[in-house]
């Protein structure tokens, strides 16, 4: 292994220490490697205004399940939907506190698509209210048992999601720009609804 690649293997293993501590190599335009165990890895691009990234996507055949992607930021900072929908759910739970469940589509292919905000400080959006990319739906926060005690949002991405049931994806396949392309929301930006991409559920430096 070469030396930077150490040095990225050694910050990916020390930022849930870091978190916990406050700092990370980066609060914005960072993000962690992939475990081991994660067999699709996506050469992730995080533009310099985007809130870094902890914890990536990691969902084996095993126990080993992190069904989603953490992103770091201060508390209270602003959650906003990841694509046009209908929020399906917002409540309190123990282990994940304040959620939100927004489902998308069906898009030209027929799929619906759900996307969860977890940890939230608060949220602003009710069950049966429409949403639109970019929508603020909540605050992030450190609520529930799981929540660390480090502000950041846990955000997940369901495909097929409806009757045919909830397959967990990797949020990175599914940007804006492309694959592994982290796309921040711009609101002069015309999006294709008709394909389903996301973008990025935290607000953007600067915008």
């Amino acid at each position: 292994m070469k030396p930077t690649q150490r040095l990225i293997a050694t910050l990916a293993g020390l930022a849930p220490l870091l978190l916990a501590s406050g700092c990370v190599p980066q609060d914005h335009g960072w993000a962690s490697v992939y475990k081991p165990a994660q067999s699709m890895k996506i050469r992730v691009l995080m533009p310099a205004e985007a809130p870094s990234i902890s914890q990536q996507f990691l969902f084996t055949t095993n126990d080993a399940k992190h069904i989603g992607i953490d992103v770091i930021g201060k508390a209270g900072d602003p959650v906003i939907a990841a694509a046009d929908g209908h929020v399906t759910g917002s409540f309190s739970e123990p282990a994940y506190g304040n959620r939100v469940e927004i489902t998308h589509g069906p898009d030209a292919n027929g799929k619906r698509s759900v996307t969860v905000y977890k940890h939230l400080q608060q949220r602003l959006v009710n069950t049966g209210d429409g949403v639109v990319r970019g929508q603020q739906v909540g605050l992030l926060g450190t609520t529930g048992m799981l929540g660390g005690g480090h502000p950041h949002l846990h955000f997940e991405l369901f495909r097929g999601a409806g009757a045919v049931g909830k397959t967990p994806s990797d949020p990175h396949l599914y940007w804006a720009n492309g694959i592994g392309q982290v796309t921040c929301f711009d609101p002069a930006r015309i999006y294709d609804n008709t394909v389903f991409t996301i973008t990025y559920p935290v607000r953007c430096r600067g915008i």
